[in-house]
């Protein structure tokens, strides 16, 4: 009793039990025991295969019959909650979810679009969805109904629906004024002078241009001609974001979105900054990655005759061993290192969801990093332990076998009945117990429990009936089947591995999405014909 108190203890407090992490409990509590230290090792083995094999709420009601002082021990947690948002007030808040449609979303976005979401809601505030689409060469029609679908899922609501480049000519306006009132200019330099200018803090002679040939060459620049319009900042400023950064450049390219050559064509600075301003921003949480531009940004909201918001930055999202950046997931996708951008292995939206990951645990994981500073480096035990958490209560237990073994059943044929959720009313599966059977290559020995059956003695190819009392190890087993591939997600280095399993045919009719595989761990049904389901973790 002492290992399965500490195997289930384990299992409580962290979701599995570990083997390492219970032997260390039982020789802590008992050190005497390192005398027959192969005993409890064995002991362990056994009790942690059986633990994890059992629903959370087993587990719990057992911990609580055999150690509840432990069970309300380990069951403590930590309740957190966001932060307030400074300078926030009830009904004024407006908060933006900025994606550029070059990509799909990743969970970097989910994070921090919940972050935004949860803030307006708790302020009774607006969320505005602003695609930043400045840039025709790298924006897409396909990504800007895929940003919405994916937000939608994540079940996050937004307000109002801004695309920028519907307000390029609001946006051109805005910078003929600022050429006008001295706070821009048109610059002729070639871009590899202007760079080495920008980083020996050098002041551009074409900085002294009068306001109105900047104008004239402004136009100039609307007809084609390759010249920039840059911000009049600090040359010499510490801060290398203000050393005059330019706020147009003409491109020869159809946007996207709007079917339309603009030739001329906003940078991401002037373009972000000017629009928060024209939709009243209150409040813009982002990455610490954008910290440096926010003096620039003020000034160009200031310039316009705005108010700017407040700006909080926090730690840049990363999951950890997977790569977060869609400069860095496109690679892969395009070598084919991966199976698309759905791939159960990357960290997209598209991923993830494939993955099992459901919508509650990005709320409750934007809730748990919250918007504080430095790394944000998410494992994925704390994303499965969040996870596990929302998919418990709605996973349908089933029967998966793994590695079959065919076995001669020598006992009575009986019509089994077990609920689909221990917990809650989710109806019953009936399945039927008879000769051949299948179990799990690991379990084809000595006497054993079938689940919602009797007793068998495993041995030669057969399993023989031996009695009905309850004994352990209780194992699932299959008679009617079907096949179906089980896809295990590793690390990107290595490919998915895919496995023929048997399973219960009512998986099929399942109507939720995911499934615990008793004693294995819970997958999502990817496929129902043919049945292909995806191990979560």
């Amino acid at each position: 009793m002492l290992v399965l108190k500490h195997a289930l203890a384990n299992a409580l407090k962290y979701g599995k039990a570990d083997f390492k992490s219970v032997v260390a409990k039982v020789f802590a509590e008992r050190p005497e025991l390192k005398k027959r230290a192969k005993e409890v090792v064995e002991e362990a083995r056994r009790a942690v295969e059986e633990v994890n094999g059992l629903a959370p709420e087993e587990i719990e009601r057992r911990l609580r019959e055999l150690a509840p002082e432990m069970m309300e021990r380990e069951k403590r947690e930590e309740v957190k909650e966001l932060p307030p948002l400074e300078g926030a007030v009830r009904g004024k808040v407006r908060v933006r979810l900025p994606p550029e449609p070059n990509g799909y979303l990743h969970i970097g976005h989910a994070l921090s679009f919940h972050l935004n979401h949860l803030y307006a809601r708790r302020y009774d505030g607006k969320v505005i969805l602003k695609f930043e689409d400045t840039n025709p060469l790298k924006e897409r029609p396909e990504y800007y109904e895929a940003i919405k679908r994916d937000i939608r899922w994540l079940g996050i609501e937004w307000d109002e629906v801004f695309v920028l480049s519907e307000h390029f000519r609001e946006l051109e306006k805005g910078a003929e004024a600022l050429i006008q009132e001295g706070r821009a200019y048109v610059c002729s330099c070639p871009s590899e002078e202007i760079s080495r200018g920008r980083r020996e803090k050098r002041a551009d002679p074409c900085r002294e241009r009068s306001s109105r040939e900047s104008l004239e060459l402004w136009e100039g620049m609307k007809a084609g001609e390759r010249l920039v319009l840059r911000w009049k900042g600090d040359p010499a400023s510490e801060n290398s974001v203000l050393r005059d950064p330019t706020l147009y450049r003409v491109l020869d390219a159809v946007h996207p979105h709007t079917g339309e050559n603009h030739v001329v064509y906003p940078n991401y600075d002037y373009a972000s900054a000017f629009t928060d301003g024209m939709l009243r921003i209150t409040h813009v949480l982002r990455s610490e990655e954008f910290l440096m531009r926010e003096p620039l940004h003020r000034a160009i909201i200031d310039a316009a005759g705005q108010k700017p918001p407040v700006y909080v930055h926090y730690g840049r999202f990363e999951l950890e061993g997977t790569p977060t950046s869609k400069r860095l997931i496109k690679p892969l996708v395009d070598e084919g290192r991966v199976e698309g951008w759905d791939d159960p292995r990357l960290a997209t939206i598209m991923g993830l969801r494939r993955r099992g990951i459901v919508p509650k645990t990005f709320e409750d994981l934007a809730v748990a990093t919250g918007p504080y500073r430095g790394s944000s480096l998410i494992s994925w035990k704390l994303l499965h332990g969040l996870n596990r958490k929302n998919i418990d209560p709605i996973a349908g237990r089933f029967f998966v076998v793994m590695e079959p073994v065919e076995l001669e059943l020598e006992g009575p044929e009986r019509e089994v009945e077990l609920p689909v959720h221990p917990n809650r009313d989710m109806g019953v599966r009936r399945l039927r117990l008879r000769s051949p059977i299948y179990i799990e290559k690991g379990d084809a020995g000595g006497k054993l429990r079938l689940k919602g059956g009797y007793n068998v003695t495993v041995e030669g190819g057969r399993a023989k009936f031996a009695g009905e009392e309850i004994i352990r190890p209780i194992v699932h087993w299959l008679s009617e089947h079907i096949e179906a591939e089980l896809v295990v997600p590793e690390g990107l280095d290595r490919p998915l591995r895919k496995l023929r399993v048997l399973a219960e045919p009512a998986i099929r009719e399942f109507k939720g999405e995911i499934i615990q595989m008793e004693r294995i761990g819970f997958a999502r049904i990817d496929s129902r014909s043919p049945l292909r389901l995806i191990k979560i973790e």
